[in-house]
């Protein structure tokens, strides 16, 4: 009995750990973000998966505002690539994602920031643990080794990031960031006028 509730006790300990992780990697990720620490952000993100990420929202935004004719969806979308190339170039890089994590707008963006950024500092006191709470309550898990965290949690949906965090190996790397509605269609114009 005794060796039961000890295993009971360690596997539950090594859940609760597990689900804490990627908590703790996206607060390693806003220090990071914070003290504009290219190195330590360079190692949480998967540049090529949130690549992927962005280039498929911007791409669905922007052929939503083409006139595609008789075009063929596949070629459009081909077209709209190369088209979209030098807007992600600018988005991809550790400089782009603080200015983006840090207020929620990129640095030349006319949309609105988010009031004091997309993470919040974590203080001891109620309205921040209410505000971690809210946040992990929020979370949705895609299985072991996928969460995707809506920041910040107290704005509304058309608002917030949603930030995707994947394990790889032993270390939580952020894979993808779906962007508020105004944004995408902001990037979409841009995309727009370097095509003109």
């Amino acid at each position: 009995m005794r060796w039961t509730l000890r295993i009971s006790f360690l596997l539950f300990l090594a859940w609760a750990i597990f689900m804490v992780s990627p908590f703790v990697a996206l607060y390693d990720l806003s220090k990071a973000v914070e003290a504009r620490d290219v190195a330590r952000i360079t190692e949480r993100v998967n540049f090529n998966a949130l690549r992927a990420s962005l280039a498929r929202q911007i791409l669905g935004e922007y052929l939503k505002t083409q006139d595609l004719g008789g075009l063929d969806r596949q070629a459009a979308a081909q077209a709209g690539t190369a088209t979209l190339n030098p807007v992600l170039e600018e988005l991809i890089t550790p400089q782009a994602l603080i200015d983006l994590l840090d207020d929620g707008q990129l640095q030349q963006s006319a949309g609105a920031a988010v009031a004091g950024g997309i993470f919040f500092p974590l203080t001891f006191d109620a309205a921040s643990f209410e505000k971690a709470w809210r946040t992990f309550i929020l979370s949705e898990s895609q299985g072991f080794r996928s969460i995707t965290v809506p920041l910040p949690a107290d704005e509304p949906k058309d608002r917030q990031f949603r930030i995707t965090l994947r394990l790889s190996s032993t270390t939580w790397r952020l894979t993808g960031i779906e962007l508020p509605e105004p944004l995408r269609k902001e990037l979409t114009k841009r995309a727009s006028s370097a095509t003109k």
